[in-house]
């Protein structure tokens, strides 16, 4: 069963999609009647949708625009884009949408679409954590090979898995922020974040590897290697303190990144 959120001007689309997806017990959160109100919505709930069934054409913000301003909110969102344009069912591909279905379809279409998307989307955290991991063991820190070497793979292997879409995104300090906490607690820690003017400070109340596996200053040296090449995504200069550490003894994590104001 997954929990679902539908988005389409049609109130009829949405009735059958709900009446359809009762069938196999899937329960639907949420329901929008265009873009700009599925990202509204979607930003109150706090418990989100495994999967959200977006329109294209829709009035006010189409289902692209929506898509992007949903993950600006959580890049790992399942969204499956539901059209009858089969170039704007290519283009999605590319921008982070998991898969989409075109219009007209049968009902074990869209049912094999949510089966396989929440296949995927499990897979796809599982392969991130694994991945994190495996590169955490290859790290030596009084190799600087070793270590220019892990931070490559760790953004080819494991951050653009975790990022959406494939264009090339400038991120400002909120999504970044936010995008960090969100990649961590994958992991099973508890970031948060708070940004004053250019600083960006990220607390981690919770470290499930010194939990798990003991104290290990290659996990604290790669939490730095990802907050890193995440800032560098900003396209601002930077600089980077690690002010505490649970695995040295403190009672939180806490990362201080202060961002350069831009030229001009």
């Amino acid at each position: 069963m997954a929990t679902l959120m539908l988005v389409d001007d049609e109130p009829s689309i949405l009735e059958v999609y709900k009446n359809v997806l009762e069938i196999r017990s899937h329960n639907v959160v949420c329901e929008a009647r265009d873009g700009e109100e599925a990202v509204i919505l979607y930003s109150a709930l706090k418990d989100k949708p495994d999967v959200i069934l977006m329109d294209h054409r829709m009035p006010k913000s189409d289902g692209i625009t929506a898509m992007r301003n949903i993950h600006l909110i959580n890049p790992l969102q399942c969204i499956i884009f539901v059209t009858a344009d089969y170039e704007a069912a290519k283009k999605v591909m590319d921008l982070g949408a998991h898969s989409f279905i075109l219009k007209p379809f049968r009902m074990d279409s869209l049912f094999n679409a949510i089966e396989v998307a929440l296949s995927d989307m499990e897979r796809k955290r599982n392969q991130i954590r694994e991945s994190f991991l495996g590169l955490v063991t290859r790290l030596r820190t009084d190799d600087p090979g070793s270590i220019q070497r892990v931070s490559e793979r760790l953004e080819t292997e494991v951050i653009n898995k975790f990022i959406p879409g494939k264009e090339g995104l400038t991120l400002t300090k909120e999504t970044m922020a936010n995008w960090l906490c969100k990649f961590f607690n994958l992991m099973g820690m508890e970031f948060s974040y708070r940004i004053q003017g250019n600083t960006v400070t990220l607390s981690n109340s919770k470290c499930v590897w010194m939990e798990s596996l003991g104290p290990n200053p290659n996990f604290c040296f790669s939490a730095r290697c990802v907050i890193s090449r995440f800032a560098m995504r900003t396209g601002l200069a930077f600089t980077l303190d690690n002010t505490s550490s649970i695995m040295g003894g403190d009672c939180e994590c806490r990362f201080v990144l202060l961002l350069a104001e831009k030229a001009g």
